[in-house]
């Protein structure tokens, strides 16, 4: 017992590690949704108001969309301990990673015991299950930057947990129905996956759920976060990013066909003056979008990808998601994934393992239905299912070679550990030196440098204008500066969250796009943009490179 305590202790400890290990630095700079995130937590904690002036959101508007509360709320204490910096924005997604090791050896013991042949080595198999999340690059890259959903990972697979647990304990049942609840303000997709796993629990184990009032409190429970959650699901404000993103959407749907409703006008009056105008209104109704043969294969298709054998191990989606030249499972992997989804078919299927398979399948759903699929953002709650699985084939197949041969099992020990020393090192050195020298115009550098520049120089100016292909600005000069919440938001916070807003300023600063050649000539103006902003002849003063040697963000003064 003390022994597997040890080896828990040593992995959880090595998941740390790989988390917290230059968190600040690697990847070496932050993305708008970071900073965004950030100065929101700062200004939390100095006003008890987000950027726009609002009291304790329980959704925050954030650039061009709303995001949930759950990480916003998480960063206030890190910003308040370490300041405001990368270190403190991430330090909730790395802590809660670091966390979920131990809840991914529970949540793997807890589904072996009840597996046959699996019961008496539940143990190991939980040890294999945390040490495989320890080191997953899908959980490094999630838990080395602010994603929400890393937190959301968490909170599922404790919501899993506790409620098998609960079957036999009405206490951990109800938390159970706590976390499932919290799940609802984590992530966009949770709150679809969460629910879905929560109906399969409830339908897996219906014979043996505890008595009827232990489920009443459970419902209540629940049912007391939804009423919260329902009225910020239907509000058009949470509902911006989903219809920027769903394929349901006339310009995601259609690359060349912006004009949906269009496109359905133009076949019905085609059949109207074929004389089937009663045909088209039925067959060419707007309303049945979502049950058009072409969107039915295109969610069909971006569903399947996300089994995709390149996304899962050789190269991901986009760059911030992965890091160079890897996918988001080892490649060492696969072999084992696939013994253990074997073994559990033909000697394992019951309740509990056939949660893994079903976990599974829900898990890419809400992804399925935006442009941009596979996504592994979207899709992270397929974590820790994967290194279970894979777990289950590691122990099997050392159980049957052990049986076979001792020195064979020694072999496969020592083989195995030689392989996973090389595709991690490689992973290492690719994350650590390649992330930042090769994404780092992905990862958006040089606008903590730009800001330290201009704070150091704007006293010399009347104004300092920072163009909008800087992406999204002021934000970043909000975080980076520091800039009192307080004074900000008595001077009208921030106007817009759009990515074109050009009404944003405080201090000396205005973000907003200019001409060089058509500046006011009577101030003295400090001028930040990217090289396009400048003509040839401009009088430069400082130019940020990214690390790669390619020109990021020029500063320049008005002639």
């Amino acid at each position: 017992m003390k022994k597997i305590y040890l080896f828990l202790i040593l992995i959880l400890f090595l998941g740390v590690v790989l988390r917290f290990y230059q968190l600040g630095k690697t990847p070496v700079s932050l993305e708008w949704d970071e900073v965004a995130l950030g100065y929101d937590a700062y200004s939390i904690l100095n006003t008890g108001k987000d950027q726009f002036g609002k009291f304790l959101p329980l959704t925050f508007r954030s650039l061009d969309d709303y995001k949930p509360p759950i990480y916003e709320y998480l960063t206030v204490l890190p910003v308040m301990f370490f300041g405001l910096n990368a270190f403190s924005v991430r330090f909730s997604s790395a802590f809660w990673g670091s966390a979920t090791v131990i809840f991914v050896y529970l949540l793997s013991k807890k589904i072996a015991e009840n597996i046959p042949k699996l019961e008496n080595h539940n143990k190991k198999i939980g040890l294999l299950g945390a040490f495989l999340f320890s080191v997953s690059p899908w959980s490094l890259q999630f838990s080395r930057a602010a994603f929400e959903v890393n937190v959301s990972v968490f909170i599922t697979i404790t919501a899993v947990y506790f409620f098998l647990s609960g079957i036999s304990d009405k206490r951990k049942f109800i938390l159970s129905a706590f976390l499932f609840g919290v799940d609802l303000f984590s992530y966009h997709s949770t709150r679809v996956v969460s629910p879905l796993l929560l109906v399969s629990l409830f339908l897996l184990f219906n014979k043996k759920l505890p008595n009827g009032k232990t489920i009443l409190y459970f419902i209540l429970v629940y049912f007391s976060f939804v009423i919260i959650f329902l009225p910020i699901a239907s509000s058009s404000d949470a509902q911006i990013r989903f219809k920027a993103t769903n394929i349901f959407n006339p310009g995601a749907r259609y690359l060349d066909e912006k004009d949906l409703p269009k496109l359905f006008l133009d076949k019905r009056q085609v059949d109207k003056t074929a004389g089937y105008e009663l045909a088209g209104k039925l067959y060419h109704n707007q309303r049945l979008i979502y049950f058009d043969y072409e969107t039915l294969v295109k969610v069909a298709t971006k569903y399947i990808s996300h089994f995709n054998f390149e996304f899962l191990f050789i190269k991901g989606d986009a760059p911030l998601h992965h890091a160079p030249g890897m996918g988001l499972l080892y490649l060492w992997e696969l072999p084992f994934i696939i013994i253990g989804l074997i073994y559990i078919l033909k000697y394992g299927f019951n309740r509990y393992s056939a949660l893994l398979y079903i976990w599974l399948l829900i898990a890419p759903i809400p992804a399925s239905v935006t442009r941009e699929a596979p996504h592994a953002v979207r899709s992270e709650l397929f974590l820790p299912v994967y290194q279970i699985i894979a777990g289950i084939g590691i122990f099997t197949i050392f159980q049957k070679i052990k049986e076979e041969s001792r020195w064979v099992s020694a072999l496969f020990i020592i083989l195995g550990t030689f392989l996973f020393m090389i595709n991690n090192s490689y992973y290492l050195h690719q994350y650590y030196v390649h992330t930042n020298y090769e994404l780092s115009a992905n990862w958006i550098y040089g606008r903590k440098e730009a800001v330290e520049f201009t704070q150091n120089n704007k006293a010399s100016y009347d104004k300092v204008l920072v163009s909008m292909n800087v992406d999204m600005p002021y934000i970043f000069w909000l975080f980076y500066s520091k800039y009192s919440p307080q004074i900000y938001i008595a001077e009208g916070g921030t106007v817009s969250g759009g990515f074109a807003d050009e009404r944003n300023h405080f201090d000396k600063y205005e973000f907003r796009n200019f001409n060089y050649n058509e500046l006011d000539k009577k101030s003295k103006l400090l001028l930040v943009g990217i090289p396009g902003d400048f003509p040839p002849d401009a009088k430069f003063l400082h130019q940020i490179n990214y690390l790669d040697g390619q020109p990021a963000i020029k500063i320049a003064e008005n002639k």
